[in-house]
């Protein structure tokens, strides 16, 4: 297992300790791929072998948790993805260590969505943190919000209800960025826009209009023959999803991610997350 952890983190480790903040180190599949992944999940020895590493990470850190990020595999790796979860959860409670697990949206596509066993993954880890965003991705065919409001409450009752997660150890995920679509022919294409970035793409003149779906304003202009769409994530969308958050009483909320944002978020997340 590669660790990208560093001086640099190592530093950040200490720091975040002396102020009083609590470090889960993320483990993900990203550079692995499905083959690689499908291979260690479907092998006890190699998952053994991943956990006694994850482990190793956690003593010489001194991480307080770990979250484990694995996205895009097959949907026959379901059972044997929540039975490495099984296997790390006690490992990690034995050292009194929090285990966290990311998730994407109950009933979407095979190797996003239905990959996942949320009600296990719910029962062995302390807590699932729904990645609420990406509702209309880069692979979308039509133009459409990062995550509104309305799509999030969808898929918060989904958790609760069919996938059997408890309130207390739902996380909801809130993204710190959107796209900008272009249509200029049947298929758009959209390019990611850091929240810290979004005023500098709305020209001059541009008005924004407020979608009470989605909770959040959107934007549409013309220019050189294509039509460019926004809708926006900024202090009263993500506002919305902490009324969602606190509303369904969850456990609280993530953010992807850090360096995105702008500095005014932090203080709607205080006010918020404190309610």
């Amino acid at each position: 297992m590669q660790t990208k952890i560093g001086e640099a983190g190592q530093n950040y480790i200490k720091w975040a300790h002396n102020c009083g903040y609590k470090i889960w180190a993320a483990v993900s599949n990203s550079e692995a791929g499905k083959g690689i992944t499908s291979k260690v999940l479907n092998d006890y020895k190699l998952r053994e072998k991943l956990i006694n590493n994850i482990m190793d990470l956690v003593n010489s850190y001194d991480i307080d948790g770990i979250n484990i990020d694995f996205e895009n595999m097959y949907e026959t790796d379901k059972e044997v993805f929540s039975r490495f979860i099984i296997e790390l959860a006690p490992r990690l409670k034995e050292c009194s260590k929090v285990l966290s697990v990311d998730v994407t949206a109950p009933d979407g596509s095979p190797e996003w969505s239905l990959c996942y066993d949320r009600n296990t993954i719910g029962k062995e880890a302390d807590y699932i943190i729904f990645m609420a965003y990406d509702q209309y991705g880069i692979s979308s065919t039509k133009p459409g919000t990062t995550a509104g409001a309305d799509w999030v409450e969808v898929n918060i009752k989904k958790f609760l209800g069919q996938e059997g997660v408890n309130e207390d150890k739902l996380i909801l995920g809130m993204p710190f960025y959107t796209r900008l679509w272009r249509e200029t022919g049947s298929t758009p294409k959209s390019d990611v826009v850091l929240m810290k970035s979004i005023n500098s793409y709305i020209p001059e003149g541009v008005q924004k209009t407020w979608n009470d779906d989605a909770k959040q304003y959107y934007i549409e202009y013309e220019k050189n023959g294509t039509t460019y769409k926004m809708w926006l994530e900024e202090e009263t969308s993500i506002k919305a999803k902490f009324d969602l958050m606190n509303e369904y009483k969850l456990a609280g909320a993530a953010y992807w991610q850090k360096d995105f944002e702008s500095d005014s978020i932090w203080k709607v997340v205080k006010e918020e997350i404190s309610k």
